[in-house]
């Protein structure tokens, strides 16, 4: 994935419940840089369908793993084995870098995905919640942002 992707990620994100501005996705490819994998699959006509994000992580009591981070095909574009190739090249990656293993968050509203994870392998190990405390600085950003 490179800066040039933002647009198409900025829709596929939205697509998923996600909305983001493209300059923010842009921002994003250029941190993270080469520290985790970023992926955009394209059809025949170059057209991007779906982006993978995925992360290396050394976790003390579980220890170094892989956690894909985002995946999201175009609803067009779905059941053709897009999602299912962007996995297999997420556990390449995560083989190659000795990662124990690989793990995935699905949303629990995601029926689909628990569907999908499961059919590749993945086994479903908790159900949790997840907390978020935003930065004042963010909140009033975020606020700024909705006011315009």
């Amino acid at each position: 994935m490179v800066e040039t992707d933002a647009d198409v990620v900025a829709i596929l994100a939205g697509e998923l419940g996600y909305p983001n501005k493209v300059e923010a996705i842009r921002a994003r490819i250029r941190a993270i840089g080469e520290s985790d994998l970023l992926l955009v699959a394209v059809d025949t006509s170059n057209k991007a369908i779906g982006f993978i994000q995925a992360h290396r992580v050394c976790i003390i009591e579980l220890g170094f793993r892989v956690e894909i981070l985002g995946l999201v095909v175009s609803a067009s574009a779905r059941r053709s084995g897009i999602g299912q190739a962007l996995i297999k090249e997420a556990e390449r990656w995560a083989k190659s870098n000795g990662a124990e293993a690989v793990s995935v968050r699905s949303n629990t509203r995601r029926i689909e995905a628990h569907i999908f994870y499961p059919a590749l392998g993945y086994k479903k190990i908790k159900t949790q919640a997840v907390y978020e405390k935003q930065r004042a600085r963010s909140r009033e950003r975020g606020a700024r942002s909705r006011e315009e």
